[in-house]
């Protein structure tokens, strides 16, 4: 498995990393007063319908968390990155599902999808009339930051962060 240096992913040394180190503050900030984020997760079915289920999940959390104002930035997101993780984080022998994880932090809202696959998702260069290969420019243009990191066990998170604030 050909992994980047942490630098390129979590910015996190692989020494310092915990189980839950996908839930510090990508800003560098420290937690807030209360300790930990809020998040919502949902388990994602390896099938076309999955982006739609993705964006009603997304909807329905962040209108609980007072975050309406942000869900179509978030929605086209989401979208993405399900969409990337059917198409290219899904062995054929895998049997664990995607799964969608959102948390909220004092001034960011992170969305992130988790697959099988090992690999690193790459930017393409699409053909000016080419239909498929823009969803990672597409997350990069609508989010403050995106990135990923593999997970312990195998596969990686793909996430994109907003600043809420």
């Amino acid at each position: 498995m050909n992994l980047p240096p942490p630098s390129e992913t979590t910015g996190v040394p692989l020494n310092h990393q915990g189980w839950d180190d996908w839930l510090r503050p990508f800003d560098g900030s420290p937690w807030s007063a209360g300790g930990r984020p809020l998040v919502a997760a949902q388990d994602l079915p390896s099938e076309a319908a999955s982006p739609g289920i993705a964006r009603n999940v997304t909807k329905d959390t962040l209108a609980r968390w007072s975050l309406g104002a942000f869900y179509d930035d978030a929605a086209v997101v989401v979208s993405e990155l399900v969409t990337n993780a059917i198409r290219y984080g899904l062995c054929p022998a895998a049997r664990e599902p995607l799964r969608l994880v959102l948390a909220r932090y004092e001034s960011q809202l992170v969305c992130m999808v988790t697959d099988p696959a090992d690999t690193a998702p790459t930017m393409q260069e699409p053909d000016w009339v080419a239909e498929t290969g823009r969803g990672l420019h597409i997350i990069e243009a609508m989010s403050r930051a995106w990135g990923w990191t593999p997970l312990l066990g195998g596969g990686k998170a793909v996430w994109a962060s907003f600043s809420i604030s």
